[in-house]
């Protein structure tokens, strides 16, 4: 457009003047635009087959933009020094409009701006200062303040093009971590726009379901994002389900959704709202936390060496068990006390590792001896308790005979040897509305005085009058039957 500009007022020039110096602005300025134009048309056809650095064009380009603003700026002069004034006018008006162009689009190359506009500037001045119209020279002044303010204008626009380069380039920076934070990230991650609307997800969410990167559907809600991975991984049936427990999910708003995938892995989603209206969603693989919780939980219940039930987990099922009993029923509750006969022996002679092995058998013989509605717990040291759910008293006698048989047995050593050891029982049926301690204690206290009666035995501990059970023909020799 500065060349149209600058050959239009040469026309006007060589109209009002017929003078050559102006058919020969409108030629030059013909020549430059045929010149320019055949730069640009090049640049653009190589570009298109392959990308092209733009350097050399541009220093074959500048050239022409400096010739340019150098014929415009003679031009420009040969009108001023003329006396007419419309003309004149026409050219400076041009000129300046032409700079202001300059000095805006061409400040990203700061020095090229600042010699267009001396090219066009300097030429005018002089011609101002040698003009044969008296007062001309008061152009000069202003023309100075005008050079000064296009050259301060420049030097702006480039400091704010370089700030906005350094900032794009930050943010392109910032972008990249970002990006790479959320692909390499240990957890999925979704934010949900203000509609509900899941607007990113990252490529760990695909992969906590078993999916890829292309399955997953963006600007849906959420209960439809994640049915949808269900669906497309583990079938329609669980993508059902995963939609309808996200919708639930998402009403209550309060703790996190559990998820499981038929492949044993368990997803846990978090929701944490943003204060704009949207939410993040956080997805984390929890398979490894929640096999470490239940691992945690089961030593808290069970004893480590054994692998039966302790105390604790004794006590809360005893409770349990007492609180739902029937009243008025004609069978009770029982809990049997056992305690090794000659146990300390063996960890003396043989040492702890062997003792460890003669209480993991003692272990294994209770519970292939225990049948349906019987259970076996070690509560500490040689000491180890069953309880039986509505049973007789001789129902429970016949399993404190079997259990003495079966402990009596011999135990091979790995190290070698055999080891002999009893046991001795303390039994005690539950009582109404009796107390799990009491209940203990009783069957406690009726084991020692099976250990006062000669071991090997079992002793009752009566809360009421009880009949008096028969000796089992086939019990152990030196298992007898008494009241404690």
């Amino acid at each position: 457009m500065s060349v149209v500009a600058s050959a239009f007022v040469a026309a006007v020039a060589y109209a009002r003047l017929h003078q050559p110096w102006a058919i020969l602005w409108l030629l030059a300025d013909a020549w430059v635009l045929l010149g320019r134009l055949s730069i640009i048309h090049a640049y653009t056809s190589h570009n298109r087959n392959s990308p092209l650095n733009p350097r050399p064009w541009a220093a074959t380009y500048a050239p022409l933009c400096l010739t340019t603003s150098l014929m415009l700026g003679l031009g420009t002069m040969g009108c001023v020094g003329t006396a007419d004034t419309t003309l004149a006018s026409l050219a400076l008006m041009v000129a300046s409009g032409i700079l202001g162009g300059v000095a805006s689009r061409n400040a990203s190359v700061p020095r090229l701006a600042i010699a267009q506009i001396c090219l066009v500037t300097i030429p005018i001045g002089l011609g101002a200062l040698f003009s044969p119209i008296a007062g001309s020279w008061i152009l000069v002044p202003p023309l100075l303040l005008y050079v000064g303010a296009m050259i301060s204008i420049v030097q702006r626009h480039y400091r704010g093009l370089v700030a906005l380069m350094i900032a794009e380039q930050n943010h392109a920076e910032l972008a990249v971590r970002f990006d790479a934070a959320l692909t390499h990230m240990p957890h999925g991650l979704c934010t949900i726009d203000r509609s509900g609307k899941v607007a990113i997800a990252n490529s760990r969410t695909a992969q906590l379901f078993g999916a890829t990167l292309d399955t997953l559907k963006l600007n849906v809600p959420l209960p439809e994002f994640i049915g949808h991975l269900g669906f497309v991984q583990f079938g329609e049936r669980l993508g059902q389900q995963f939609t309808e427990k996200c919708t639930a999910w998402l009403r209550e708003k309060r703790r996190p959704l559990a998820l499981a995938l038929p492949n044993g892995r368990q997803l846990e989603l978090t929701r944490n709202p943003v204060p704009d209206g949207s939410a993040v969603v956080i997805i984390e693989d929890v398979t490894e936390r929640k096999h470490s919780e239940a691992k945690v939980l089961y030593l808290a219940r069970h004893d480590s060496l054994t692998g039966l039930a302790n105390r604790r987990e004794l006590r809360e099922r005893l409770g349990k068990i007492l609180s739902s009993a029937r009243r008025g029923s004609d069978t009770r509750t029982a809990v049997l006390y056992l305690d090794l006969d000659g146990f300390k022996q063996v960890n003396d002679r043989h040492g702890h590792t062997a003792g460890d092995e003669v209480l993991e058998a003692v272990a294994t013989r209770l519970t292939e001896t225990l049948r349906h509605g019987e259970f076996a717990a070690r509560l500490g040291g040689d000491e180890f308790a069953v309880i039986v759910e509505n049973a007789a008293l001789h129902a429970v006698v016949a399993i404190a005979e079997r259990v003495i048989r079966e402990i009596a047995k011999p135990y091979p050593l790995t190290a070698g040897g055999t080891i002999h050891i009893g046991t001795s029982i303390g039994i005690a049926l539950a009582e109404t509305q009796e107390p799990v301690d009491d209940l203990i204690r009783r069957a406690d206290e009726a084991m020692y005085s099976a250990k006062k009666a000669g071991k090997g035995t079992y002793r009752i501990s009566h809360g009421q009058t009880e009949p008096e059970p028969e000796p089992d023909a086939d019990a152990d020799r030196d298992a007898s039957v008494g009241t404690a």
